[in-house]
C-alpha cells in the first residue's frame, strides 16, 4: 500500500465488552479502552480513555498520548451507536474542567466513599483499626484509603475498590512515613491522574 492510499484508507473498526466496567475499541493498529457503567438503567460511557496501546511487530504496546477532539468525537459517536444499535441506553459522561483550573466536584463521589466503608468492612478491614481514612479525589474521580497499618491489608483493600467500581482504572499504591496519616496509601481513580503522572499504575 503506498503512502497516500494508506493516509486515505478507512480503517474497520471493532467495539468489544472484554469485561465489567470497559469497552474495548479498535480501529486500524490502535486500541482504546474506556470505563463504561450503569446508572439507574443507563449505560455510561465515559470520554476519556483509561489507556490506549498500538500495535507493532506482532505486538501491542502501550501507547499513551492525548486524545485529539477530532479522534474523540468519532469513536465517542461509534460506541455509542453500537450499543444503541443493541437497544441499549447510552449518554456520555464527560470530563469537568481541564488542566490547571482550580477544583472539579462530583457530589456523587460522597456516596462512593460510603460504599468504599462498606466494601472494606466486609473484608474486615476496619476504619480506624486497618486505615485512618477515605479522602475523596475530585480531580481524578476517585477515593483514596490513607494511613493502612499493615502492608499485608495493601492488596486486600486494592481488590475490594476494584471489585467495588470495576470502571475504575487507574490504581496507586505509595507509603507515607509522615503527615496526618502515615501507613500506606491506595488510590481507585477514573480518569488519568492530573496531580501524579509518576508512580500510577493503569489496570489494563
Amino acid at each position: 500500500m503506498n503512502l497516500i492510499a494508506a493516509l486515505t484508507k478507512r480503517w474497520t473498526y471493532s467495539v468489544e465488552s472484554p469485561g465489567p466496567g470497559r469497552v474495548l475499541y479498535r480501529e486500524g493498529n490502535r486500541e482504546y479502552t474506556f470505563p463504561v457503567f450503569e446508572d439507574e438503567g443507563e449505560m455510561v460511557l465515559v470520554d476519556v480513555p483509561s489507556s490506549q496501546r498500538i500495535h507493532y511487530f506482532f505486538n501491542w504496546y502501550r501507547h499513551p498520548q492525548e486524545f485529539p477532539r477530532l479522534a474523540r468525537e468519532r469513536i465517542l459517536a461509534r460506541i455509542v451507536a453500537h450499543y444503541r444499535s443493541q437497544g441499549a441506553n447510552v449518554r456520555v459522561f464527560e470530563r469537568q474542567g481541564q488542566v490547571g483550573e482550580e477544583f472539579d466536584f462530583y457530589p456523587e463521589l460522597f456516596a462512593a466513599r460510603a460504599l468504599a466503608s462498606e466494601l472494606l468492612s466486609e473484608e474486615g478491614c476496619d476504619w480506624f483499626g486497618e486505615y485512618s481514612s477515605i479522602d475523596i479525589l475530585h480531580e481524578d474521580y476517585g477515593l483514596e484509603i490513607c494511613g493502612i497499618r499493615d502492608e499485608r491489608n495493601v492488596k486486600r483493600v486494592a481488590l475490594a475498590l476494584q471489585r467495588g467500581f470495576p470502571h475504575w482504572h487507574h490504581q496507586n499504591v505509595c507509603f507515607q512515613d509522615h503527615g496526618r496519616d502515615p501507613g500506606w496509601a491506595v488510590a481507585l481513580c477514573m480518569f488519568p491522574s492530573r496531580s501524579c503522572n509518576s508512580g500510577w499504575y493503569d489496570g489494563d
